[in-house]
């Protein structure tokens, strides 16, 4: 289940008042996001060899947990830093399509 954090973003972009409907899909991207890149990151921090045995552990669908601390035993902090760069990289989209308007030609 995604944490508070991940969405804490959605008022600071100010997109709380967003019917819930849109809000909650906007969620869900976030969230697909914050997979995709996790998943490359766990995979980054594998060997190869790591990366077979994991293949095995997906299969059976048993122990993944287990096998992520294994391997990477810093991956809480490595699942909060790629929400705090997403956060990061929204606000400054946010920032620079209502903030900084484009300059006359």
């Amino acid at each position: 289940m995604p944490q508070q954090q991940e969405f804490d973003i959605l008022k600071e972009l100010g997109l709380d008042d967003l019917p819930e409907e849109k809000k909650q899909a906007l969620r869900e991207q976030i969230v697909d996001v914050i997979e995709s890149r996790f998943n490359r990151a766990l995979l980054n921090a594998m060997s190869e060899e790591d990366k077979k045995g994991f293949d095995k552990v997906l299969e059976k669908g048993e122990g993944v947990d287990e096998f992520i601390q294994a391997k990477v035993p810093n991956f809480v902090e490595l699942h909060q830093e790629i929400i705090a760069d997403l956060k990061q990289e929204m606000l400054k989209m946010n920032e620079e399509v209502f903030n900084n308007p484009p300059k006359a030609e």
